[in-house]
């Protein structure tokens, strides 16, 4: 009986090397050219030969062709294991002190979802969110990252949640607590940063690129140029002990060019920056903000580059080795990945300004997205473990590690697939396993 190359076999090739890849069970081998020339024709191999014992070993040809479906099964038998043993809890809170900012940055998807007021997030508020998630947590090692619009202008909250974590903390509410901010970094002061780098926050300053790039996206009201007043912020921060951490977006007018802009900031803009990040893109009504291929080359070049200088870098993809290195599958259905682990506590929830719980981060001034203090929990496992994934991605060689369409994607797109996710996750894959 002849054999046949697996449907999830791929042989995927750079200038770097030639692999072979089961996108069932992750594994992976680099190839001879005689393996990719049986690959290519499995059918003229010896079935008694070593190397086809080892090519059916390996799970990369059969003696039958499969039936579809197989890698798709295996993700939702995952999803439904792990919905049956997970408690529901949050240990992640994203909320957002205020909407409004001192800035009018054209692309600010916060900005867009209120664009006729901008609420603030009252005391009570405040307090009773920050208290609800502490109570739900139940001994937790938590996150809370303070949001906005620009969150240092409601300064009080920020020590005021800070204030109810320490509190907890010694109640014996919470194991654990971390406290960050994504922040222009405009509005720092000296006595701010210090206080800040006391109480141990970790923070991550927005630029996007040099200073006659980045003041022509990120201005104030008006109108003026924002980099001098958030590289005297980044300074401010790390004079005071902080770790020196910026984050950029990306766009269609700069994607492009992200890997130069990087390098200027590590390597020109004398500022001390340890950690580089790259916002995930916003899924839109027809797909993301920035084709997929362009965004997966531009990700692993700076990654790249900056393993090279011994900088942090935390961008989409980026989850994709540890999946690879341990051939556990992603069951969470978000492009960021299942960065906080299999913990029962490690969903996040987004809470807006105005007091609406929603159970996506990027995406919260949506009647379809919002959940109620009584349904939370059933909600949170119902969205980043339930639904299956759509049957076209079954042969996919990103299969187990994309996760499918995230639930607000399905919500935007229905049925249909969006070639900038899936551009992106195929391409990062290859990238991740061709180049090292």
């Amino acid at each position: 009986m002849p054999l046949h190359r697996s449907r999830y076999a791929h042989v995927l090739s750079s200038p770097a090397r030639t692999v072979a890849f089961n996108s069932l069970t992750l594994e992976s081998w680099e190839l001879a050219p005689d393996d990719v020339a049986a690959l290519q024709d499995p059918g003229a191999l010896d079935v008694t030969s070593a190397q086809a014992q080892e090519l059916l070993e390996a799970g990369l040809v059969v003696h039958e062709d499969e039936a579809p479906g197989t890698a798709i099964a295996r993700l939702n038998e995952l999803r439904m294991e792990r919905a049956q043993r997970r408690g529901g809890r949050f240990a992640t809170l994203r909320i957002a002190l205020t909407e409004r900012c001192n800035m009018a940055c054209g692309y600010c998807f916060q900005q867009a979802l209120y664009p006729d007021a901008q609420p603030r997030m009252d005391l009570e508020t405040f307090e009773r969110e920050m208290s609800w998630f502490i109570d739900q947590a139940r001994g937790e090692n938590v996150t809370i990252q303070y949001f906005g619009g620009e969150p240092m202008m409601e300064w009080a909250l920020i020590q005021r949640g800070d204030e109810m974590l320490r509190e907890a903390l010694s109640a014996g509410l919470v194991s654990e607590f971390r406290q960050t901010m994504t922040t222009n970094g405009t509005v720092m002061t000296a006595e701010r940063a210090a206080w800040l780098a006391e109480h141990d926050f970790d923070l991550i300053m927005s630029f996007d690129g040099p200073p006659a790039v980045n003041d022509q996206l990120r201005v104030f009201k008006n109108g003026r140029g924002t980099y001098d007043r958030a590289a005297r912020g980044l300074r401010l921060w790390t004079e005071a002990g902080g770790r020196g951490a910026i984050l950029m977006t990306a766009t269609e007018l700069n994607l492009p060019h992200l890997p130069t802009y990087v390098r200027w900031f590590l390597e020109e803009s004398g500022l001390p920056i340890e950690t580089v990040a790259l916002n995930s893109p916003q899924p839109t009504a027809t797909g993301w903000e920035t084709g997929g291929v362009e965004l997966a080359t531009a990700v692993f070049d700076i990654w790249t580059y900056c393993r090279s200088k011994d900088v942090e870098f935390h961008g989409p993809g980026t989850f994709i080795p540890s999946h690879i290195r341990t051939g556990v599958a992603q069951t969470d259905h978000c492009v960021d990945g299942d960065l906080l682990g299999d913990g029962e506590g490690s969903w996040p929830i987004y809470v807006s300004a105005s007091g609406e719980r929603s159970l996506c981060l990027v995406h919260h001034n949506d009647h379809r997205v919002q959940t109620t203090p009584e349904d939370s929990h059933a909600r949170g496992r119902e969205w980043h473990l339930a639904g299956p994934s759509s049957e076209s991605c079954d042969g996919c060689v990103a299969s187990q590690m994309c996760g499918g369409p995230c639930t607000l994607e399905k919500l935007l797109w229905g049925p249909k697939l969006s070639a900038d996710r899936c551009d992106f996750v195929r391409t990062m894959t290859t990238l991740v396993l061709t180049e090292g």
